[in-house]
């Protein structure tokens, strides 16, 4: 049953630049009056990595203390697809509705994945409908903007547009500056901004890139015990540095023998408790240490579309948190994998 979210903050800070403030600005307001907002609907869109979800994630500790009595829920929309399609198959419609429709807030990302899914829609509006008809609010993330959903419903594009509709913009130089240093600081990687400055010249990317590189960067330095200067940058931007070598296979095998369980359990559709936590395990680590998609991923483990992958990254690093057991489990996965030193 769907009750008011656990969820508190990020691991990782958020920090605003200028591509990020009007979608920032956009998502507070709606968070932090205690009447209803004005607007009642946020629409964010951008592409995968920019940001999306760690800057409403940023503001949901505020809003759980703003609000602390507040029934609210945050979720993939192929998550939604999913817990829909079980009640209706169990006949219990009528209960999803309930624990949907009176929330206060839905938090719904990813909504591009219901293309072609007329009937998931048509209760996504719905849904909608009943949360702002009683003074409720509704934040969605898309890669698309709403102009863009070919496949979808024109009421709910209409309320999708009924709201704020922000774009976030790829970062630029300085911004991208800005963040590796804030990385670097938070995460005590000994890097000084010259050599943080090559990285964000040379590689125009998301923000989720970046931190891959410069995590990457990191552990290659720890593991050939060099310092990160001028020329183990260039060196390693150039790939004259091999970075330790893995993949989702390799990741989904240590896996398996960790959690003495088997590839083919792992890869299936049982949702079983036993096979679930593996799998969000071997999902999380082959997004932290390789270079795949998240639609690869998705599909290695047979799932549709990357969203389940998002999923069980958000699903893990919050039970690393709150579980030493786990993250004690993790590490030993990545020694095996040759990742990080013995």
């Amino acid at each position: 049953m769907m009750s008011k979210s656990q969820q508190t903050a990020t691991v990782r800070p958020f920090k605003i630049f200028t591509e990020y403030q009007y979608a920032f600005t956009a998502v507070s307001r709606l968070m932090q009056t205690t009447d209803v907002p004005d607007p009642q609907l946020v629409y964010i869109y951008g592409p995968s990595g920019c940001g999306k979800s760690a800057l409403i994630n940023s503001l949901i500790p505020d809003y759980v203390d703003l609000h602390p009595d507040t029934e609210w829920n945050s979720m993939t929309a192929s998550e939604f697809a999913a817990k829909y399609a079980v009640a209706s198959k169990n006949k219990r419609i009528a209960t999803f509705q309930d624990q949907l429709r009176d929330l206060k807030l839905l938090i719904l990302e990813d909504v591009h994945s219901l293309e072609n899914r007329p009937h998931t829609q048509g209760e996504l509006l719905s849904t909608l409908d009943a949360i702002l008809k009683q003074g409720g609010a509704a934040i969605i993330t898309s890669i698309k903007p709403p102009g863009e959903l070919m496949q979808f419903q024109k009421k709910l594009i209409n309320r999708f547009h009924g709201g704020v509709c922000v774009g976030i913009s790829p970062l630029k130089y300085q911004s991208r500056l800005e963040l590796l240093k804030f990385w670097a600081d938070f995460e005590q990687i000994p890097v000084k901004e010259k050599e943080l400055s090559l990285i964000a010249r040379q590689k125009e990317c998301s923000p989720r890139e970046l931190s891959a590189i410069l995590n990457q960067l990191h552990t290659v330095s720890r593991i050939q015990q060099n310092r990160i200067d001028g020329h183990f940058v260039k060196d390693f931007l150039a790939g004259n540095l091999d970075p330790p070598r893995t993949s989702t296979a390799k990741i989904t095998r240590v896996v398996c023998r960790e959690f003495k369980t088997s590839l083919a359990q792992i890869r299936s559709a049982n949702r079983s408790q036993q096979i679930v936590l593996p799998r969000q395990c071997a999902m999380f680590l082959s997004r932290e240490l390789t270079a795949e998609s998240l639609a690869n991923i998705a599909n290695y483990f047979n799932r549709k579309n990357h969203s389940t992958v998002i999923h069980a990254c958000r699903q893990i690093q919050n039970d690393l948190e709150k579980s030493p057991g786990l993250r004690q489990q993790l590490s030993r996965i990545k020694q095996q994998l040759g990742v990080y030193p013995l």
